[in-house]
């Protein structure tokens, strides 16, 4: 199941006759759409049972809310494709439906809103950890909801304005619509896919990774000095380091498991669930108009399969992972201190 640049490949008189059967990647799409849907709602609630709505918590339900969007057109281009046919082949008249365009603007839109706040939440997760709360402050706030709220809308607004949101055969993308690759050159495709995601996409994987190496690198700076602070018995040495620093030091060490753990998840929620469309789109930007190799052309349908799940499964992925794995912490260090106290 390759997919080809239609409009190249009329330009060079070759044959379109490849066959896209999408029945498991609806299935896919649908099962992982669908739970990530519920998982949105589950977020919500527990947010609003909670009793500490923390500024965290709070960046999460913005982030969900993107995620709900991206679920939401993903499953609504599942139901087209099931309506429409399950069946597609790159003979078919390429011409975008409504339904089509709707579902490819809300999908740009929520997929680069989901960038933009997992962006903010790896910030302040590494900000919590050397103590700062800079991102609570009201002026930082309206700053982060306009990137991203009215960034996205507006890149999303100028794509439906030059008509490149549609069909696209899946190049790039799963059994939902995205880019007019039918009806666009390759370059230009290329190029606004890169501008409606996955520049976006590839920016978010290297700055979740340098505040991760940096979380890192902090680590073991406060290892070492907190290292220093327990060897130093004399005044001398004690005094080398300040009261304040000590003092941070020790606040760190007690949140510094939480604000690891959050980084960490972010970190590899982006990998593992979105890192196959963005390989699928190098190669689709690398096979420049000709067939793909035999290789990459069963690259391409085995990272479909997995993009399937996984540009659907972050909203599931963020409830398994903030609310489900947190309270099943909690409960087994219950379950453990009170052992310790049956004990004693």
């Amino acid at each position: 199941m390759s997919t080809f640049n239609g409009a190249y490949l009329e330009e060079q008189g070759i044959q379109k006759n490849d066959t896209i059967n999408y029945v498991p990647f609806l299935i896919l799409t649908g099962v992982s759409s669908s739970l990530s849907l519920l998982g949105s709602v589950f977020i919500f609630l527990s947010y609003y049972k909670s009793n500490e709505r923390s500024f965290n918590f709070r960046l999460l339900v913005f982030l969900t809310i993107a995620d709900f969007f991206n679920a939401f057109g993903n499953l609504l281009g599942v139901i087209r494709y099931s309506v429409v046919d399950p069946v597609l082949t790159n003979d078919d008249n390429c011409d975008s439906d409504n339904l089509c365009v709707s579902q490819s603007f809300i999908t740009v839109f929520a997929s680069l809103a989901s960038f933009w706040w997992t962006v903010f939440i790896a910030l302040n997760h590494f900000l919590h950890h050397g103590g700062s709360r800079y991102l609570e402050k009201i002026p930082v706030q309206v700053v982060c909801h306009l990137c991203g709220w009215i960034c996205p809308v507006t890149i999303a607004s100028v794509s439906l304005h030059y008509d490149v949101l549609g069909e696209g055969l899946s190049a790039s993308s799963g059994p939902w619509c995205w880019i007019k690759d039918c009806n666009l050159s390759l370059s230009t495709s290329s190029v606004w896919m890169a501008i409606t995601g996955k520049g976006w996409e590839v920016t978010t994987y290297c700055v979740t990774f340098a505040f991760y190496m940096l979380l890192k690198f902090q680590k073991c700076r406060i290892h070492k000095k907190e290292k220093l602070l327990s060897k130093s018995n004399s005044s001398s040495s004690y005094q080398s380091i300040s009261s304040e620093d000590a003092n941070r030091y020790s606040i760190n060490q007690e949140n510094h498991e939480e604000e690891e753990f959050g980084l960490l998840w972010i970190f590899l929620y982006m990998y593992l669930t979105r890192l196959w469309g963005t390989v699928r789109y190098f190669i689709f930007v690398g096979h420049e108009g000709s067939n793909y190799k035999p290789f990459f052309d069963k690259a391409d349908d085995g990272l479909m399969y997995l993009q399937s799940i996984g540009d659907s499964a972050q909203a599931f992925v963020n409830f398994l992972g903030f609310v489900v794995w947190p309270k099943l912490k909690r409960k087994q260090q219950y379950n453990c201190d009170t052992t310790t106290i049956n004990l004693l």
